[in-house]
């Protein structure tokens, strides 16, 4: 037996589900404004409830016990909602650079070993495995292609030559590369619309309202579009 919750916020979903895809006819619709408008206000009502418990459990506890460091961030936080009066805006710069110089001092350390030092690691193997055919193909597959790539980029010489042989084999290696990363992309995402479409189907009480509201959703485009008030109350 499905609880009344569980079978509304359900049916919910599903409704807001097909709602979004009806981008795919092109046009404007009534469901598709709904289902956006719907999740941007969700979101930002989960955003602002799970933030004000953190500020709640990081911030205002610690200092209401006496802890004096958290009422910096307490401090520097209300200052930049100042950013929302334009008299006092300016104000609002310091946290703002003090937030962005923090961040960026941060993120630069990891991304010096995660961006460079460890890429360059993964470059620098050895070529031949004793006993691993396989692993010596791979390793001198990354080495050529590096080395092509790189020459694609060398501006500082007109690639002619043995050397605008290997940039155009580069080249041909980047367009390569680009495309399984695409291809990886676009596997990823159609997974995720697997995996959802099994959400709404299972278990199977739920396929008969899925397609009902498909078949809604959908007959209702087709009929407003018809008569040529799809896009009138789409805002």
């Amino acid at each position: 037996m499905v609880e009344l919750y569980e079978f509304t916020y359900t049916l919910v979903a599903i409704l807001a589900s097909w709602s979004m895809y009806a981008t795919l006819y092109g046009k404007p619709s009534p469901f598709r404004s709904w289902a956006e408008s719907s999740f941007i206000g969700f979101t930002m009502g989960l955003n602002i409830v799970v933030t004000a418990d953190y500020v709640w459990r990081t911030a205002v506890q610690p200092t209401m016990r006496g802890e004096w460091f958290p009422f910096i961030g307490i401090f520097l936080g209300i200052l930049m909602v100042l950013r929302l009066f334009p008299k006092y805006s300016y104000i609002s710069r310091l946290p703002i650079a003090i937030s962005i110089g923090t961040n960026l001092g941060l993120s630069l350390r990891s991304q010096i070993f995660t961006g460079f030092i460890n890429q360059i690691r993964a470059t620098i193997v050895p070529l031949y495995v004793a006993g691993d055919l396989y692993q010596s193909l791979v390793n001198t597959t990354i080495s050529v292609s590096v080395v092509l790539m790189l020459t694609f980029f060398l501006y500082s010489t007109e690639l002619v030559g043995p050397l605008g042989t290997t940039a155009k084999l580069g080249e041909y290696t980047l367009y390569i590369a680009l495309g399984a990363v695409f291809a990886q992309t676009f596997m990823g995402r159609l997974g995720l619309l697997v995996g959802y479409m099994q959400s709404i189907t299972d278990p199977a009480w739920k396929i008969p309202y899925s397609l009902a509201l498909a078949a809604i959703v959908l007959g209702g485009i087709l009929i407003m579009d018809r008569y040529g008030v799809l896009e009138k109350y789409s805002d």
